[in-house]
């Protein structure tokens, strides 16, 4: 069951981390921009990502944790301690074999005023500081690429984790 809530805390930061950066029209901050090898400019969007509804223990296949079982989770998306969206995420674990790395793919919906921002990429060992991939969006989101650096930032009581969206134009 730890391993299972500790993809789901990876999951619910890389999805926030997503919204956060495609979202400078909330009021998030961008840290400006840069030029980059590709030519586009870079914007950095931070929000926190607090888990408000999880299911960790989702057995699908063999009974006990194993191939195929997953975590479904969502929650709010916070910028300077206001809501500014909600996030969604399923986890399907696709390796379970060895222990010492157990590997869960995590696809991810953002939902923001005007649009929703995807992101998608394999969680290892429960981290819950990652970096992942923006796969798309849609509205104001619309073709959104970069990707979402996850830190955990939680507290006894509270998983949740800093997302930082680093958007290419």
């Amino acid at each position: 069951m730890g391993k299972r809530l500790g993809i789901l805390g990876a999951v619910i930061a890389v999805v926030a981390l997503g919204v956060g950066a495609v979202s400078p029209a909330l009021g998030s901050s961008s840290h400006g921009s840069a030029s980059t090898s590709s030519g586009h400019a870079d914007k950095t969007i931070r929000v926190v990502a607090v888990f408000t509804e999880f299911d960790p223990n989702i057995d699908l296949g063999a009974p006990g944790f194993s191939l195929g079982d997953e975590v479904v989770f969502s929650g709010n998306l916070l910028r300077n301690g206001e809501q500014v969206g909600r996030v969604g995420v399923v986890c399907t674990f696709v390796s379970t074999q060895n222990a010492d790395r157990v590997e869960a793919q995590c696809p991810a919906t953002a939902t923001l005023p005007g649009g929703q921002i995807t992101i998608q990429g394999v969680i290892v060992n429960r981290a819950l500081n990652w970096t992942l991939p923006i796969t798309g969006g849609s509205g104001r989101y619309d073709r959104a690429r970069g990707q979402v650096v996850s830190r955990d930032i939680s507290t006894p009581t509270q998983p949740q984790v800093e997302l930082t969206f680093h958007l290419e134009d």
